[in-house]
């Protein structure tokens, strides 16, 4: 029995010795497999030792004068924050959700994997993961979407990586600032402002939770398209928090109770002014060159008044209504009494013209009325079925922006839809048909459709004020149909909103409001002009020829004084048009753009001064730098000043640190904790890259408060006298009050206006371009192709009430304002009425008056007692009354 019992412990010793060696093997092995494993797949992997400088994609931004955003541009819609700027309880919401042991692990959590695999085998699904917040990191910022083995492989090693060279905030950070969480928002900051139009600063317990509920499984989680399935994932996000002692029981409650508000989509770009903001969006791409557009992170600050731009819009919009209306287009284009007829007509669809993105005519079935002024209608066509809210365009409606909660402007409505709500000019009935586009067709039958007027004129308006900053543009009737910017870049013939640069080359060769000129006929080559209404006054004095925009008075002019005298002159206005020498010059015979047209007009209302127009104030980057600047002096100035003033309070500060730390002031290091490079320049009273001018935060704070005044971007230029301005904006009065402008005098008791109309042969474009002594404003309406507006569409009828509406409210904000008088200018009461001449001028008009009357070319004074006063010596109110208006009748 005992030798028996002797061979089994050898037997033990032999199999322990075995297994030892195998189990030594196997290690090794293992150990090996996942060294070369390591290796293999850790070639050409990053170091990651520089993830923090990753740059990712970001919206470019832009916003208006009052520091609004209006426009946000970008492949993906991220905007960072940061980690120190997100309440608690949000990042508490994602870690509660997607990796409870973040700050445990080390980029992998083996428990995690292990729970997950548990979960997964009971339910015989995917239901849980095991990737940490860590791997996800690698996922989004390196690695492809791929679910393979080799791509969780380098995942892992990644993520240990990253781990090594970050801290756990840096890696939060990353996470949160780059997580995909539907609607094409990358990011919580961009998400919250998606989804709740607010900042994720602002957001709360109940919101964070649906937000971390939606990385698992984007689309079925969104909150736009699946509100339900996003309410139902928040409420067990809510539950984990709970479980995990991240809330307590009373703020657990509160978050279950609360009503998630989810805005409506709605694409910022058109709301306010999309023309304008297309234009700065092509501007900022061509600046930077496509690649770092792409890459984005830009703010760009622009000119553009919210109100006026809106109100702009509404102008625009009643205008070409107006003239549709002329011509019988209609947005009702039948009305159809019986419901058999209303049938017979759906039922009569072409099915062919039924295609995504066709305009089609529907008949409306039904209409029923929401909140406020908002209504329902519903359409169909063919086996379709839509419906769409809308309003009725009128004044009513346009200026109660809060009846349907448009936060951009607390005064107008977008013409463009918001909310979903479209602007219509007619109300609707059932039986009525209608034009729509189709957006999308779905198999349950319905559809989704838009309001379509199908408008066959165009128009265009640009607005400057004074300082030379484009405050309104609108390129057409809609940007959804047409992207085509007319405000800027069409070229149209000016017609007779081109005389006043005609008369003003007149005035400064010598001539005076009451200068006879000749309005008959004239042939020139094979060319004969008439006058609008086709008669002729023979003699009449300049004043008249203007205001009554006489052709053939306005064309001897330009004979008298040189076709290349005028286009030199008129090139002194900054025009980039070719303006051609010829006779037809002097209606406008030279394509120009609506832009340049206003450029011009500004001159005159500037007094002489023009003022290079501006689209942006300034443009940071992604750093915070400024990469273009057009603020002006005058507010750099005054930054340099207000930076000066935050320094020296930071000083005080830093004052007061040094006398808690028991040292002075001078001993202060960039190495204490409490002060960091800038703040150590600053104490020792150096300039600091930084100091200059404000980051752009505080840039937009600053816009919001209001009250900015921005001088010119570059130094004003004269381009013709104040004496000269003043006379031709006189003039241009008179056109308002006397001539073919006299639909806007009522303006006159706001604010003074002056203009000009302007029409073409054929009816084929109409203007109305005018100012006050703050803004100037051009007004084109025309056809895109070149064909008839129809007759008798002048600039009087098509343009200047769409000018009027503009200007109502553009002039309202400087009531009281004046032209002033300048030193040089005397005014003269004539039979004409009260007249202002140059005084140089009047004096050379008496000598050339006696050198007439005498026969004698060599007097060069005044011959009235004496004939020794010398000319220069002689002052102008030493004349009578009597003599100026005895020269003024004999001239």
């Amino acid at each position: 029995m005992p030798g028996k019992n002797n061979k089994h412990p050898k037997k033990r010793y032999l199999l322990l010795k075995v297994f030892s060696v195998l189990l030594l093997f196997a290690i090794i092995s293992i150990s090996a497999f996942l060294f070369l494993t390591y290796n293999y797949y850790a070639k050409g992997l990053p170091d990651l030792k520089d993830i923090t400088s990753y740059k990712p994609t970001l919206v470019n931004e832009i916003y208006a004068s009052d520091g609004t955003m209006i426009g946000r541009f970008g492949l993906e819609k991220r905007k960072l924050i940061d980690l120190n700027k997100i309440p608690k309880h949000v990042i508490d919401s994602f870690i509660a959700v997607e990796d409870k042991r973040f700050f445990e692990h080390s980029g992998l959590d083996f428990k995690g994997i292990l729970r997950a695999f548990i979960e997964n085998m009971k339910k015989g699904e995917v239901v849980a993961g095991g990737s940490t917040i860590t791997q996800q990191v690698t996922k989004n910022l390196i690695l492809s979407p791929e679910r393979t083995l080799s791509r969780k492989i380098k995942e892992a090693i990644l993520a240990h990586r990253i781990e090594k060279n970050l801290s756990k905030e840096e890696i939060l950070y990353l996470y949160l600032n780059h997580i995909y969480l539907a609607d094409g928002t990358y990011g919580i900051e961009a998400a919250s402002m998606n989804y709740y139009g607010k900042s994720s600063k602002n957001i709360n317990i109940s919101e964070a939770a649906l937000l971390a509920g939606i990385p698992k499984r984007p689309e079925r989680y969104s909150p736009r398209k699946h509100l339900d399935n996003a309410i139902e994932r928040q409420k067990v996000i809510l539950k984990i928090m709970y479980e995990e002692n991240f809330i307590n029981e009373d703020q657990y409650k509160a978050a279950t109770e609360y009503t998630i508000n989810i805005l409506p989509k709605s694409d910022i770009n058109y709301q306010v002014s999309p023309y304008f903001v297309e234009h700065v969006r092509k501007y900022l791409e061509n600046m930077v060159g496509e690649e770092q557009y792409k890459l984005g992170g830009y703010k760009v600050f622009t000119t553009i008044d919210i109100d006026l731009s809106l109100s702009a819009q509404w102008a625009l919009r009643k205008g070409i209504y107006d003239y549709e209306s002329r011509w019988n287009n209609n947005f009702i284009k039948r009305k159809l009494s019986t419901k058999e007829g209303i049938n017979k007509y759906i039922a009569n669809t072409d099915i062919n013209k039924i295609k995504i993105g066709n305009k089609i005519n529907v008949a409306v079935t039904s209409v029923k009325g929401l909140d406020g002024p908002v209504k329902i209608a519903t359409i169909k066509f063919g086996k379709y079925k839509g419906q769409f809210k809308y309003v009725v365009f009128n004044d009513n409606v346009k200026t109660t922006p809060q009846s349907i909660d448009f936060k951009l402007s607390k005064k107008f409505l977008p013409v463009d839809s918001y909310k979903g709500i479209y602007v219509i000019p007619d109300n609707l009935a059932p039986g009525n048909i209608i034009s729509v586009k189709i957006l999308n067709l779905f198999e349950n039958n319905n559809a989704s459709i838009r309001p379509q007027f199908q408008n066959n004129a165009q128009a265009g308006i640009v607005s400057i004020d004074s300082n030379g900053n484009v405050v309104a543009m609108v390129g057409g009737f809609d940007f959804h149909e047409s992207q085509f910017n007319r405000a800027y870049q069409a070229y149209r013939q000016p017609g007779s909103s081109f005389k006043p640069l005609v008369y003003s080359a007149a005035i400064d060769k010598g001539y005076t409001q009451t200068t006879v000129l000749f309005d008959m006929p004239i042939t020139i080559d094979d060319w004969e002009p008439r006058n609008y209404d086709g008669t002729y006054k023979g003699a009449i004095v300049l004043r008249d020829a203007l205001s009554n925009s006489r052709n053939l008075a306005t064309i001897r002019l330009l004979l008298d004084i040189g076709p290349e005298y005028v286009a030199n002159y008129s090139n002194r206005f900054k025009f980039k048009s070719t303006l051609n020498p010829y006779p037809s010059l002097a209606l406008g015979g030279s394509d120009v753009r609506i832009i340049e047209m206003v450029q011009a007009f500004s001159v005159f209302s500037n007094g002489g001064i023009w003022v290079e127009p501006r689209f942006v104030y300034r443009i940071y980057d992604r750093n915070n730098q400024i990469i273009e600047d057009n603020t002006g002096q005058y507010f750099e100035d005054k930054e340099k000043k207000m930076k000066r003033q935050r320094n020296l309070k930071r000083k005080q500060l830093l004052e007061e640190l040094s006398k808690k730390k028991g040292r002075a002031l001078t001993d202060l290091k960039t190495k204490d904790e409490e002060l960091n490079e800038k703040e150590f320049a600053i104490l020792k009273n150096e300039d600091y890259e930084e100091n200059e001018f404000l980051a752009a935060e505080e840039f937009v704070e600053l816009l919001k408060k209001g009250n900015i005044e921005f001088g010119p971007a570059n130094t004003p230029e004269r381009l013709i006298n104040n004496d000269t301005s003043y006379i031709i904006t006189d003039l241009l009065r008179a056109v308002i009050n006397e001539g073919t402008g006299r639909r806007a005098s009522h303006l006159n008791s706001i604010a003074p206006v002056a203009g000009k109309t302007g029409t073409t042969n054929d009816f084929t474009d109409a203007w109305f371009v005018g100012y006050s002594p703050d803004i100037t404003t051009g007004v084109w309406v025309g056809k895109d192709n070149h064909s008839s507006l129809g007759k008798k569409e002048s600039g009087s009828r098509a343009a200047l009430p769409i000018w009027i509406d503009f200007m109502k409210e553009a002039i309202s904000r400087n009531k009281g304002s004046r032209f002033k008088v300048p030193d040089s200018v005397k005014l003269v009461d004539t039979p004409y009425g009260t007249i202002p001449y140059r005084v140089a001028s009047l004096r050379d008009n008496i000598i050339k008056s006696l050198r007439d009357e005498l026969g004698d070319p060599k007097i060069d004074v005044i011959n009235t007692d004496t004939k020794t006063r010398d000319l220069s010596k002689y002052k102008m109110d030493e004349f009578s009354d009597e003599e100026e208006i005895d020269f003024l009748l004999r001239r």
